[in-house]
């Protein structure tokens, strides 16, 4: 940048205008943006501009991570934007000729897809009775299930008590049973009334 001595920023300043506590904060700020001083200890105004920005940022709660940098806008020349102007006209025209019946089908799709959608909810409520209802195929069974299996069912690792021996989950009481390959056993009993 050939910018003359006059027109620059001294770095020197700028912990002074934005009240900071140490040369390091200004550092800080300059190192996140990726700023090089274009001469020795001094910016131009457009680094100053951007420092500014981001000054607003951070007392606004913002963090230098999350500021956004916008890059230069680069303008492009006449005959550009004429080719730009035209390929939005011929858009808008094809937007207009879309019929009434694409529309229609576009939102009947899309109905569908809510419809679809509110069913896997519906499903993932019914979610929890089919885990109890696997419980209770347990119990009946005299099935010994799986530390993981266990944890599948009650969303949680089973976790013995005070007795050493039994966890109890609900109504249900998981029971030490033995091994099942690396894993605890678990005998499933309910909590009689």
């Amino acid at each position: 940048m050939n910018e003359s001595e006059s027109e620059l920023v001294k770095i020197s300043t700028l912990q002074e205008r934005y009240g900071l506590e140490s040369r390091q904060a200004v550092y800080d700020r300059i190192n996140g943006l990726d700023i090089k001083p274009v001469a020795r200890g001094k910016i131009s105004f457009e680094q100053l501009e951007l420092l500014d920005k981001l000054d607003k940022h951070l007392k606004d709660g913002g963090t230098i991570g999350d500021f956004p940098i916008q890059p230069e806008i680069e303008l492009m020349p006449l005959e550009r934007h004429n080719q730009l102007d035209t390929l939005d006209n011929s858009l808008d025209i094809i937007d207009d000729q879309i019929d009434n019946s694409e529309v229609t089908a576009i939102n009947a799709m899309a109905g569908l897809v809510e419809k679809m959608m509110g069913l896997l909810a519906g499903n993932k409520q019914s979610s929890t009775l089919a885990e109890y209802e696997e419980l209770e195929k347990a119990i009946t069974n005299r099935w010994i299930l799986s530390t993981g299996k266990v944890r599948e069912l009650t969303g949680i690792t089973p976790k013995v008590g005070k007795d050493g021996l039994t966890f109890i989950w609900g109504s249900f009481i998981f029971t030490k049973a033995g091994k099942i390959g690396n894993q605890m056993g678990w005998l499933v009993t309910k909590i009689l009334d």
